[in-house]
């Protein structure tokens, strides 16, 4: 990659691969990032590196109003989510790249022509993936507006796979806050990163394509295959499978695509969800039989006890404790 960053004054911008020591507390581990540093800002991005794909957390750190030029020869398929701070700009030939916080867009460009204004003196977090084209073939996903999307991808032609930024769902948001907050191992966060990525684009997809998704068919197969995954999720609790297991144990009548919007359209609910949904169930069944909060934890596979508490908190509205004395 030979990028270019400039100011809007067409000075150049130091790219920094020695991370200063005032960002190296922000370095996640089994990433590589790297700064940038120019006169009224500093930046730090960090790489996470998957089979087909690449994603970007980039933190910005602005004093005041400043422009970011960059260039690029490599081609780019990114889905681009704005975390924290509205940035405008112009994005090649794309229409509209202003991006509120915690809105999306997905557009293809055979070369990086950009230009980011970010107008006040604020702390700024992006979060964009760069899909290589197999990665989205290989998903199997089977709507028109992507097939459009993707003929425009082969053709080196710049498109953006819908004319507006759309609102990021709370799975997105969970998704990327999963890959940034996470104590696996090296192993696990591959795993990990590829399966959230997954979910990332297949929910943007379903965001951008509502109206295509109601209509889109489900065979007899599908249904079948989809009553198995529900099945194995509800075998594997206290353990979610992942999403590449619940495909692979369902092929060759079911995909990564098929298991997202079809799972919703019968369950009303998504893989995850449901299983969640059923781990929460089993946590209250043994609070009532007077199981303590770290035993319950343990038998869940909770990191620890204070994890447990505030994600059981998040979804309840009341601790564990709260629970085994009042009940709902």
């Amino acid at each position: 990659m030979t990028l270019e960053i400039h100011d809007g004054n067409g000075n150049r911008i130091e790219i920094l691969t020695e991370i200063p020591h005032n960002l190296k507390r922000y370095v996640l581990p089994y990433t590589k990032p790297f700064a940038i540093k120019g006169d009224t800002f500093k930046a730090l991005t960090l790489k996470f590196k998957g089979n087909g794909f690449a994603a970007w957390y980039s933190r910005y750190w602005m004093d005041d109003y400043t422009v970011l030029k960059a260039r690029d020869a490599m081609p780019v398929l990114e889905l681009r989510l704005s975390l924290r701070g509205s940035i405008k700009g112009t994005w090649d030939k794309v229409d509209d790249p202003l991006l509120p916080v915690h809105y999306f867009q997905m557009s293809f460009v055979p070369y990086i022509i950009t230009k980011a204004i970010f107008e006040h003196a604020m702390e700024y977090h992006t979060f964009d993936i760069h899909f290589e084209l197999p990665f989205l073939q290989e998903l199997g996903i089977d709507y028109n507006t992507l097939e459009r999307f993707i003929h425009k991808v082969v053709h080196e032609e710049p498109a953006a796979i819908s004319d507006y930024p759309h609102r990021c769902t709370p799975l997105m948001i969970a998704e990327v806050n999963n890959i940034l907050n996470n104590s696996f191992t090296k192993a696990g966060k591959k795993r990990l990163l590829k399966n959230c990525v997954t979910n990332i684009l297949i929910a943007a997809l379903e965001e951008v394509g509502k109206q295509e998704m109601e209509t889109l068919p489900l065979s007899k197969d599908d249904i079948e295959a989809l009553y198995y995954v529900r099945s194995l999720i509800e075998q594997h609790v206290p353990i979610y499978p992942g999403n590449d297991v619940l495909v692979s144990k369902a092929r060759p009548a079911l995909n990564a695509f098929k298991l997202s919007y079809g799972f919703k359209r019968l369950f009303h609910t998504s893989p995850k969800e449901y299983y969640l949904q059923i781990r929460f169930r089993m946590a209250k069944e043994m609070l009532r039989e007077g199981q303590s909060v770290s035993a319950v934890a343990a038998k869940l596979y909770y990191e620890s006890p204070s994890t447990f508490i505030k994600e059981f908190r998040k979804r309840f509205g009341y601790t564990p404790g709260f629970y085994q004395k009042h009940g709902d």
